[in-house]
């Protein structure tokens, strides 16, 4: 004769030693602790309240659980993702290198400009419209836009070229071995690109507008000499363009 076996254990118990079994403890409190909101779930659903039997109820319960789950997952993911993004010297909003980081490959190029036969030229980008863009979109939609530029412009300089993120409203590039007209050429492609392609944000079309600085380092330039130069050259470029903006007739 067949011999007698215990019956199996209920399933529902949440033994711990069944792979199952913390998922289902955490499941039965949850239950115990959802019927209190399983109404307003239900109305969410648009489930009428004559259906809303023991069974929805516990499916609700079980849907619940499973949401929580995944938003606490989420959660942990993005905190996860900001924190490699800062161990690389990246920024965690745009994927640019760091201002620190940057700053810091810059020094070590500038110290051996002039040691060999490899130019060294930094490219600053500024959107010239951002107080606009704000002003009509909000605040809201400034970490897309800078997201979004700092795309398009890695789809025109690319590795072994430096692009990084220095803050405010400022983006920056080494690269190397291309002359003045060469860095020009790239930051046209960038604003062809751009208006062309604007940044499509909760239904509308931003147009973004941006503005360009270009210098060549020179043997014994610091960082912060390199920078200032730049900065310089981009704020004249900002005043010619306002400039001819003013002698166009007004109604053209």
């Amino acid at each position: 004769m067949r011999k007698k076996t215990a019956p199996d254990p209920d399933p529902d118990q949440g033994d711990d030693s069944h792979p199952g079994g913390a998922f289902r403890r955490e499941l039965q409190r949850h239950e115990s602790s959802a019927p209190a909101n399983i109404q307003d779930i239900a109305d969410v659903l648009g489930i009428p309240d004559d259906q809303v039997t023991p069974a929805v109820e516990k499916a609700i319960a079980r849907l619940m659980l499973r949401v929580n789950g995944l938003s606490e997952n989420l959660a942990e993911l993005q905190r996860h993702q900001v924190d490699l993004a800062r161990a690389e010297g990246r920024d965690p909003f745009t994927g640019a290198l760091s201002r620190t980081s940057f700053m810091q490959i810059v020094e070590n190029e500038l110290a051996l400009t002039g040691t060999d036969r490899t130019t060294r030229t930094l490219l600053l980008c500024e959107i010239a419209d951002l107080d606009e863009v704000l002003q009509r979109y909000g605040q809201g939609c400034k970490e897309g836009v800078f997201n979004f530029l700092h795309r398009t412009i890695t789809e025109f300089i690319l590795p072994p070229h430096q692009v990084g993120y220095l803050g405010c409203n400022d983006f920056a590039a080494l690269l190397y071995n291309m002359d003045e007209q060469d860095t020009w050429q790239r930051a046209d492609a960038i604003s062809r690109r751009l208006k062309k392609h604007p940044f499509f944000w909760k239904g509308k079309y931003i147009s973004i507008t941006p503005v360009f600085g270009v210098y060549i380092a020179r043997a014994g330039d610091t960082p912060e000499d390199a920078l200032v130069a730049v900065d310089y050259a981009l704020r004249a470029e900002k005043e010619m363009k306002a400039a001819q903006l003013q002698r166009i007739p007004s109604g053209l």
